[in-house]
C-alpha cells in the first residue's frame, strides 16, 4: 500500500494525468468500435449476372458451363470493421470463388474463399479499415458441361474482432510511449547501465529487425508449407476453443472431421499465435508474431551461448548476426515457410552449449558432476522435440557420434551422469507429447507420406559449388539433382561460412594465434569437423546411392532409417550452426592475439552476411505472390490444409475429393436418422434400425484412437472402417448417442507427470540458487 500511495503524489500528477487520458482514449474508442451494425442480408435479388450465360430468379444466380466472373451483388454500403461474410451456394461443378470489390478505397483485406463442391455454405472474413459505400462480391464458376453452380444468398455478420483487436494494439502502444517516457524522466532506473551495454542491445535489435524486414508487408509472401503452418494454428486456436488443452486433435481442418495435428507434430510453442487468434487477431498477423518471436528468441540465444563459450560479446554479436541472418535459416523462413524447422534453429546452439558444459566441466574430488550444467542440454533437446522431430533425429544423430568418438571421456562419473540427467529429464518434461506420438507411431495409425530410402537422399543432395554460393535466389524449390540448380531456392550455406572455416585454418597453423586460447582452438576444431561431415552428408560426393544398393541386412536398415530424413539437404542445419561456430572460434583467436587482424576477418565476415541476406530477402519481396490470410477460409484448399495427406488414417486409401467429403452422416439400408447434430468433434444422433440385421451409420469424422461413445444402453457399438468412424446398431435398436473426442486415460496420467518433473526441476532450481553454488543438482 505504501508504494502504491507514492504514486499519487505532486510529483507524478501529470503522469497520471496522461494515463488518465490515455485510458479515457481508448476507453472511448473501445465503446464505439464495440458497437457494430446490423446484419447485411443479400437476398437473391440483390445477386445480378455478369455475364450473359448468367440467368437469376427466386433462388438466386445460375450458370451453367462457364469458367469465369459470372454474378456480382449490387453495390453495398458496409461501415468500417471485421465482419464474417457467409454465402450460400449449390455447386457441383469445379470449386468456384468469391472476392470482395472496394470500388472507392481499395484497403479491405479478405479471404479469395472457394466455393467447393462438397459444401454448400463457405465462410470468410472481411476487414474494413475505413468502410465503404460501393463494395460488391464477385463470384466465379468453374462448371463443364452439364455442370452448375447457384449462388443462393449473402450475409455480412459484424464481429467484435476489430474492436478487441484495436484495444490490444492501442494498449500495448502506450504501454511502450510510457515506459520510454519514464525511462527519459528518470522516474524508472535504465535497464542497461554500461555504454558498451546499450550498444550490443541496439546491435541485437538490428540484427533481429533486419531479419523481420519481410514481415513489414501488408501481407505474407508465399512459402512452400505456408498453408500447413497456417492450419495449425486455426487447429490449434479451434481446439482450445472446444475445450482441449493440450489440443491433441485439431477440429477445424480437412471440414472439421479431426486431424491429429497436434499430436504428431508438437505445436507447444504455437500457443502464442493461436491465443492472439482467439482475441481476433488476423491469421497473418499472428504468424507475423511468430516470425519475429522466433527470430528475437534465435539472437538472443545465439548470443547467450557464444558469451558463455568464448568469453567475448564482440564475437558473441558477430556469431549472432552470422547464424540469424545465415542463407539456410532464411530459406527456411521465407522460401520454405518451414515453421518447425526454423523453430528448432532456436534451440540448437543450446545442444551444442550443453554438451561443450558437460565435458568441460571440472572434475572435483568426489567426481560430482558441476550443480545444472546437463540443464542446456536438456532444455535444447525439449525445444527440439517441440519443434520439428526430423531436427531433433539430426541432433541426436550428430550428439550420439560426437559421444562415441569421445567415449573414453563419455564413461567418467562427472560426465556420464550429467548426460543421463539430461536424457532423463528431456524425457520427462516431454512425456505428454512422446505418449501419444509412440502409441499412434507403433499402433500404426496415421499414413506417413512417403516411403523414404537413401536413393531419396542421393536424388536430394547438394552440389559443393552449389552449396557456398554467394549469393541464393528468394524463390525456387527442392528439384532432383539431376535437374541442377536452376531455378532452385537456395541450398546453400553462403560463402560467408566458407570462408570462416578458412580463417580457422589460418588461426590453427599460426602457432601464436593458436596457443592464445587452446579451449577456444579445441572447440573451433570439433566444430569444424563435424561441420565438414554435416556438408558431406549433404553433398553429392556422399555415398548415398552405394548405401541404397547394399545387400547387407545392416546397410539397407541405415538406408530406410537415414531415408526418414526426407531430403540430404537437410544436412545443412547442423552444418549451419556448426560452422557458426567454427568462425566465431577463429575471430576469437585473432582478437586475443592480433586485434586489428580479428576485426578486419569479422568486418568481412559481417559484409558476406549481410548483402547476400539483403539480397535474398529483397529478391522475395520483389517476386512473390501478393498472399492474403485473415482466416482458414484463405488456405481452404483441403488437401493444401495437410500437405501430401501427412497423418490421415491408416484405413483411408485416397487423397481425393473422397477423403475430404462426406460432411454429413451416412446411414446404411433401413437405418432411419431422427436427430442429428455436431459441433466440432463432438456429435449427437438419435436412429433406429428396425430392420433384422446389424445397421450402420457413417459419421463424418476420421478414425483416431481416443474417442468415445456415451449414451444408447447396449445394442450399440464404435467401430472404423476405411479411415471413418462408424456406429454399428443391433436389429431393433432405437436411442441417442453421443461421440465425442476425449483422448485416453493415461494421457492424462503422461501429462501429471511431465507437468510434475516440470515444477520439481524449478523448485529444486530455486533452492539450489538460494543455497549458493556449492550444491549439485
Amino acid at each position: 500500500m505504501r508504494k502504491i500511495s507514492k504514486l499519487f503524489t505532486r510529483k507524478n500528477l501529470p503522469l497520471l494525468a496522461v494515463l488518465l487520458l490515455e485510458l479515457t482514449f481508448v476507453a472511448v474508442r473501445f465503446a464505439g468500435d464495440f458497437r457494430t451494425g446490423p446484419v447485411i442480408d443479400i437476398t437473391p435479388d440483390r445477386i445480378i449476372p455478369y455475364a450473359e450465360e448468367c440467368t437469376n430468379d427466386e433462388r438466386g444466380a445460375r450458370v451453367e458451363n462457364f469458367t469465369g466472373l459470372f454474378a456480382v451483388t449490387r453495390w453495398v454500403d458496409i461501415a468500417p470493421g471485421s465482419y464474417q461474410v457467409s454465402v450460400t451456394y449449390v455447386n457441383n461443378g469445379e470449386d468456384g470463388k468469391v472476392t470482395f470489390l472496394d470500388e472507392t478505397m481499395p484497403t479491405a483485406q479478405y479471404d479469395a474463399a472457394r466455393l467447393p463442391a462438397e459444401r454448400t455454405r463457405t465462410v470468410f472474413s472481411l476487414w474494413l479499415p475505413h468502410g465503404c459505400e460501393t463494395a460488391q462480391l464477385q463470384f466465379y464458376a468453374d462448371c463443364g458441361e452439364q455442370r452448375v453452380i447457384y449462388i443462393t444468398g449473402v450475409q455480412l455478420v459484424p464481429t467484435h474482432a476489430w474492436a478487441y483487436v484495436r484495444l490490444l494494439t492501442a494498449l500495448a502502444l502506450f504501454a511502450v510511449l510510457d515506459w520510454v517516457v519514464l525511462f527519459a524522466t528518470r522516474r524508472l532506473p535504465l535497464p542497461v547501465r554500461s555504454v558498451k551495454a546499450r550498444y550490443t542491445w541496439v546491435a541485437m535489435g538490428c540484427i533481429v529487425v533486419f531479419a523481420c524486414m519481410p514481415l513489414g508487408l501488408g501481407y505474407l509472401t508465399y512459402g512452400h508449407d505456408l498453408s500447413i503452418h497456417l492450419s495449425r494454428i486455426e487447429g490449434l486456436k479451434a481446439g482450445l476453443l472446444s475445450g482441449q488443452f493440450p489440443v491433441r486433435m485439431d477440429p477445424a481442418i480437412i471440414n472439421d472431421k479431426g486431424y491429429p495435428f497436434s499430436l504428431m507434430y508438437s505445436d507447444l510453442l504455437l500457443y502464442p499465435a493461436a491465443i492472439l487468434r482467439i482475441l481476433g487477431f488476423s491469421l497473418q498477423s499472428c504468424y507475423k508474431f511468430y516470425v519475429f518471436c522466433t527470430t528475437a528468441a534465435t539472437a538472443l540465444v545465439t548470443r547467450w551461448v557464444l558469451r558463455r563459450m568464448l568469453g567475448s560479446e564482440q564475437v558473441a554479436l558477430l556469431g549472432t548476426a552470422l547464424y540469424t541472418l545465415s542463407f539456410y535459416r532464411l530459406t527456411n523462413v521465407y522460401v520454405r515457410a518451414a515453421v518447425g524447422e526454423y523453430s528448432a534453429m532456436i534451440f540448437l546452439p543450446l545442444v551444442l552449449y550443453g554438451l561443450w558444459r558437460i565435458y568441460t566441466q571440472e572434475v572435483k574430488a568426489d567426481r560430482r558432476s558441476e550443480p545444472w550444467c546437463w540443464a542446456p542440454l536438456a532444455i535444447g533437446f525439449t525445444g527440439l522435440l517441440q519443434s520439428h522431430l526430423l531436427t531433433t533425429e539430426l541432433a541426436g544423430l550428430f550428439t550420439l557420434i560426437f559421444c562415441l568418438i569421445r567415449f573414453k571421456k563419455t564413461v567418467t562419473r562427472p560426465v556420464l551422469p550429467a548426460l543421463c540427467k539430461a536424457v532423463g529429464a528431456a524425457v520427462l518434461w516431454n512425456l505428454w507429447f512422446l505418449v501419444p506420438l509412440a502409441q499412434y507411431m507403433v499402433m500404426g495409425v496415421c499414413r506417413i507420406s512417403g516411403k523414404y530410402d537413401a536413393s531419396y537422399l542421393y536424388d536430394s543432395a547438394v552440389y559443393l559449388g552449389q552449396m557456398f554460393t554467394l549469393f541464393g535466389r528468394g524463390g525456387g524449390v527442392a528439384e532432383s539433382i539431376q535437374s541442377g540448380m536452376c531455378e532452385e531456392m537456395a541450398q546453400s550455406l553462403g560463402l560467408v561460412l566458407a570462408v570462416g572455416a578458412v580463417f580457422l585454418l589460418l588461426a590453427l597453423l599460426d602457432p601464436a594465434v593458436r596457443r592464445r586460447d587452446r579451449r577456444a582452438a579445441k572447440l573451433g576444431v570439433t566444430a569444424l569437423g563435424f561441420g565438414a561431415l554435416a556438408v558431406f552428408c549433404a553433398s553429392d560426393l556422399f555415398p548415398w546411392y552405394d548405401l541404397f544398393r547394399a545387400e547387407n541386412g545392416v546397410a539397407q536398415a541405415l538406408s530406410r532409417l537415414l531415408g526418414k530424413l526426407q531430403f540430404a539437404w537437410r544436412f545443412l542445419t547442423p552444418a549451419t550452426v556448426l560452422l557458426v561456430l567454427c568462425a566465431c572460434c577463429a575471430v576469437a583467436l585473432f582478437l586475443k592475439a592480433r586485434p586489428e587482424t580479428g576485426r578486419r576477418m569479422a568486418a568481412v565476415l559481417l559484409a558476406l552476411t549481410v548483402i547476400p541476406a539483403g539480397y535474398l530477402m529483397y529478391d522475395k519481396c520483389d517476386r512473390s505472390v501478393n498472399t492474403v490470410y485473415l482466416s482458414l477460409a484463405a488456405v481452404d484448399d483441403l488437401p493444401g490444409q495437410v500437405g501430401g495427406g501427412e497423418y490421415l488414417p491408416a484405413g483411408d486409401l485416397t487423397t481425393d475429393d473422397s477423403a475430404w467429403g462426406c460432411l454429413d452422416p451416412v446411414c446404411s439400408d433401413g437405418v432411419a436418422l431422427t436427430g442429428y447434430d455436431k459441433n466440432g468433434l463432438r456429435v449427437t444422433l438419435s436412429a433406429a434400425n428396425p430392420t433384422g440385421e446389424n445397421g450402420s451409420i457413417r459419421l463424418p469424422l476420421f478414425y483416431y484412437p481416443g474417442y468415445r461413445m456415451d449414451g444408447g444402453d447396449g445394442g450399440v457399438t464404435l467401430t472404423h472402417k476405411d479411415g471413418y468412424l462408424f456406429v454399428v446398431m443391433a436389429p431393433g435398436w432405437q436411442g441417442t448417442v453421443t461421440v465425442r473426442w476425449a483422448g485416453m486415460w493415461y494421457w492424462r496420467i503422461s501429462d501429471a507427470v511431465s507437468a510434475a518433473a516440470v515444477a520439481a526441476t524449478l523448485i529444486l532450481w530455486r533452492r539450489t540458487r538460494r543455497r549458493g553454488p556449492a550444491t549439485a543438482a
